[in-house]
């Protein structure tokens, strides 16, 4: 019996079916592949929206909601936050990328410098502050940080403190011809001194000494050089705030007690050589932690707040030598209480104050007994309000508590110098005298009424 070995026959008909069969299935898998990514990018566009609107019920979710709505609300949210506007705003300086944590005038009031978290020192011309374009020279800080800058009394150098090293650094620089500051260069880092970290710098404007005020009660002070001249423990729980005051005589610090404490620095009349620092008069009566402190241009009056929702206005010409103690003029109750942070700062002819309250600012004129409140300003930044400063004058209030810096221009100031000049030239016995205070009045007017106008 012969096996029969031929080839099996396939039909065409079974091998197109097999083909075509083929086909549709990778077919099926390129139609499913391709279509996985869209539906994947579809539920994360909705989860998103989702986050950005926590107020939708569960119904809404269900709606798909269109892409572009979201987009546009954000946008609009953003713009709103960056067109902050008050008529007495003079300027909205933005230029750092992080929060900025230190601001200070020169002292002949030609430039801002402020300091930030984006490891940068700027400086702005103020003379810019009017106009719609603010120039600024930008400074690296290589490889640290810093949260308080201030000027050299000539104008020539700014110091900053160094976070990581917790040093005071010095910083030179040139002018062009336009005014713009160029070619800042660091020359001199001081010694370190401080223990724990610095959280006030402060400079004469003798320029005979600077200060360096850390945490842990101890205030250093140095020559210009870097020489240390003494070092004073406070006793203070723990120190908030120190400055040097405008005069260049004394220097104050705050901490977690309920006192101010001022020390003045004494120098030799025959050389010119340090001497002494000695203690001069105590700031008492608050119930709580003062947070902050200012004095006027030659240390007569003096500013405070509290953690206690006081501030308070003091007489500091006293002759504290004999033992005389300042004496509180004026005790004002906040309307609001301080959530996180109370900064207070006073003109130099004491006829004005600007206080800080977590993200409001007020201003105040001293110039009457009800020290009335000119403006309340509120959410003048998206965050707490960590630095307040004004320029030698009392023209310009700047502050800073997120990235932008406001500048305000303080016309309870130059309300407050209407009304002091006002009284005196009621009793002014000299034609020439109530005469020239007569013109200071008509341009204290005229200037308010230009900021006004030209903010309408």
């Amino acid at each position: 019996m012969e096996n029969d070995q031929s080839p099996t026959s396939v039909s065409p008909l079974a091998l197109g079916g097999a083909i075509t069969g083929i086909f549709a299935l990778i077919f099926s898998i390129i139609y499913l592949f391709v279509r996985s990514p869209s539906s994947s990018s579809s539920s994360s566009s909705s989860e998103t929206n989702e986050i950005e609107n926590p107020s939708k019920t569960d119904n809404d979710r269900k709606k798909p909601a269109p892409k572009s709505t979201t987009t546009k609300l954000i946008k609009q949210d953003t713009k709103v936050a960056n067109k902050f506007a008050h008529p007495w705003l003079c300027a909205s300086l933005r230029a750092h990328s992080s929060s900025v944590t230190g601001l200070n005038f020169s002292h002949n009031d030609k430039y801002l410098a402020s300091v930030a978290e984006d490891d940068s020192v700027l400086l702005w011309p103020t003379k810019d502050f009017d106009g719609k374009e603010h120039k600024h020279t930008r400074v690296n800080i290589a490889f640290d940080q810093a949260n308080r800058v201030i000027f050299s009394p000539d104008g020539k150098a700014f110091l900053v403190n160094l976070l990581k090293e917790n040093v005071i650094r010095v910083y030179k620089f040139e002018k062009r011809a336009d005014g713009l500051i160029t070619n800042a260069h660091a020359v001199l880092d001081f010694p370190k001194k401080n223990e724990s970290p610095i959280i006030s710098i402060g400079i004469a404007c003798t320029g005979k000494f600077i200060i360096s005020a850390e945490v842990n009660n101890k205030i250093v002070l140095y020559d210009t050089k870097g020489e240390v001249l003494d070092t004073i423990e406070t006793h203070q729980g723990h120190l908030t705030y120190a400055a040097v005051s405008p005069c260049g005589r004394f220097f104050g610090s705050s901490g977690f007690m309920s006192d101010v404490r001022f020390y003045e620095v004494c120098f030799e009349k025959s050389n010119g050589n340090f001497k002494e620092t000695r203690k001069a008069f105590d700031l008492k009566g608050h119930n709580a932690q003062v947070s902050c402190f200012s004095l006027n241009k030659d240390s007569t009056r003096a500013a405070t707040i509290s953690k206690d929702n006081t501030w308070k206005l003091w007489n500091t010409d006293v002759d504290y030598l004999h033992r005389q103690d300042p004496k509180c003029l004026y005790t004002g109750k906040l309307s609001y209480n301080i959530e996180d942070l109370g900064l207070i700062v006073l003109s130099p002819d004491a006829l004005s104050v600007a206080i800080s309250i977590d993200n409001r600012i007020m201003f105040y004129n001293l110039s009457n007994e009800e020290k009335k409140c000119e403006q309340d300003i509120d959410n003048s930044h998206s965050d707490t309000i960590r630095v307040l400063t004004m320029d030698s004058t009392g023209r310009y209030v700047a502050s800073a508590g997120d990235r932008q810096i406001r500048v305000f221009h303080n016309i309870a100031e130059f309300k407050g110098l209407i009304d002091d000049l006002t009284q005196k030239a009621h009793t002014a016995k000299q034609l020439t005298l109530k005469e020239r205070m007569e013109e200071q009045i008509h341009d204290a007017m005229s200037k308010i009424d230009k900021i006004l106008n030209g903010a309408s």
